[in-house]
């Protein structure tokens, strides 16, 4: 399975399943000899709980981009 074909999958997953597979890269990540710092780890868990609680509105990480490649 390519890359590509994974973000296509993703992308049809509900924002709950799509933070859960976000958790999971991260720890998959931390796991080895990646380091992520405490600040972040509480920036991603606070994320992922205003994801669950609805009160953050997901843009579509090609939107982001664009915008900060145009500066």
């Amino acid at each position: 399975m390519t890359v590509q074909l994974l973000k296509e999958e993703v992308s049809k997953l509900s924002k709950l399943q799509q933070a859960e597979l976000m958790h999971y890269l991260v720890e998959l990540l931390t796991a080895e000899e990646f380091v992520l710092s405490e600040e972040w780890k509480g920036e991603i868990d606070r994320r992922e709980q205003a994801l669950n609680d609805g009160t953050s509105i997901g843009r579509p990480a090609k939107d982001v981009l664009t915008k900060y490649k145009s500066e």
